[in-house]
This record gives structure tokens, sequence and C-alpha cells, in this order.
């Protein structure tokens, strides 16, 4: 999951809407679909359906990971990727985006890891969560941190050791001050959750990032990422 960390600082211009790069149109999305695995390069991936949730707007990645969404609506959009054999990403982001977004896949052998190591399913039928939790310089989880959907997953949750999946329902820090909480087997057919995040007892406050009450898309076969910026007390 540190594929996520790799290419954050695209991710903040997102969140932010600051200007990262020239877009002429803003009604145009660019970006590049990244394979999201343990890896010292990130993987871009070809042939990836990417989309507008609720919209019918879609391209195809084409052999360097690449596409581009036209008459994407302002404001707070929910992206979804979709690829044979590889789990999608539903991610937030702020448009106009300032430049090119990056998406993620992730292989279904990745997650069959994470099933040997976890030992239990993480089925293809349901969805899941990954609260990705984040800070500026100097800033950020250190680890303790929780977090709750609604409505709750079928499954405790399970955060990382680096790359290492851990049956642990508290954050585990990196040392580049990210972690995560991941909710397995969501129910498809909540079709929208929402999400609460409490920091580490005396040591940080977190937040969700995005506006309080959104509700996030639950799809199969699909991650969707919730940001929640964290900061010492």
């Amino acid at each position: 999951m540190r594929q996520q960390a790799r290419v954050f600082g695209i991710v903040l211009c997102g969140l932010a809407a600051v200007a990262c790069g020239d877009n002429d149109d803003p009604s145009a999305v660019t970006g590049v679909v990244y394979s999201w695995e343990e890896s010292p390069v990130p993987i871009t991936v070809a042939g990836v359906t990417v989309g507008v949730f609720g919209t019918e707007i879609s391209d195809t990645s084409n052999a360097d990971g690449r596409f581009t969404l036209r008459n994407v609506p302002t404001g707070d959009v929910f992206f979804t990727t979709e690829a044979a054999g590889h789990w999608g990403l539903v991610d937030y982001w702020v448009v106009p985006t300032g430049g090119d977004i990056s998406l993620n896949v992730i292989r279904d052998g990745e997650i069959a890891r994470w099933e040997t190591e976890l030992e239990r399913l993480i089925p293809a039928t349901e969805g899941a969560v990954d609260i990705l939790y984040y800070g500026r310089t100097g800033e950020g989880p250190v680890g303790g941190e929780t977090g709750t959907i609604t409505p709750s997953g079928g499954d405790a949750p399970f955060t990382f050791d680096v790359w290492t999946p851990v049956d642990q329902a508290s954050v585990i820090a990196d040392e580049f001050n990210f972690g995560e909480l991941v909710f397995p087997s969501v129910d498809p057919a909540n079709a929208t959750i929402t999400a609460t995040v409490t920091g580490a007892p005396g040591e940080t406050r977190c937040v969700v990032d995005e506006t309080p009450g959104t509700q996030y898309p639950i799809m199969a076969k699909t991650l969707t990422i919730v940001y929640a910026f964290c900061q010492p007390l």
C-alpha cells in the first residue's frame, strides 16, 4: 500500500485543488493508472477503465497507463478504476485538479497475498474501505489511530506494517508518517458508507479530509479510499 505514499504529492494537489501543472481545459482530467503494490518503481497499467462515479464519463488507459476524461464536473469527484485481473479503486479528487492525477488498481495476486498472510478471505463479491492516515511534514499518524465505517464491514479491519498486512484494528505508522486501516467485506448493497477517525490517545488528532459526513461509494471488488489528516495534539 506504499504506492499511494509515493504519489501522495500529486494527491495533495488534487485535494487542495492547487496548480501543480498545466491544464488548458478545466473540464478535462488527465492522469496515470498505477499498480498498487510493492515495487521500487511505480508500475503503470494499460487497459484500465477509468470513470467518474455516477456518470457515463470514462476512458481506457493507454500503453503508458495514461487516460483523459472529458467534461468532468467541477467540485468533489469520485473517480473509479476497473480492470480484468485486478481490484479497482474509488478515489476522491477536487476538480479542476491543476494537473495530472494518479489512480490505482490492485492485482488479484496482491489481494491473494493479503488473504494468505491474514489467514482470512477478502471476497471479490464485496467491497472494501481503506482509511489512509497522513500528515504534513513532521505530522501524521504515530500508531494507534483508529477508525470506523457505517454501515460496518462484515469483517474486522486490518493495518499494514510496511508491506505486511497485520490483523489489528489500530494503525501501524510507517517511516513516512502514513498509516492505513482496511475494512474488508463491505456489502455493495449498502451503496455508500460514512467514515469517522480517531487519533492516537494523548498523541494525535485526526479528521476525515473530505467534508464531514461525505458518503463514499461502495462497489464489488473495489477498494474505496478515505483520506484522514492527522497532527500532534
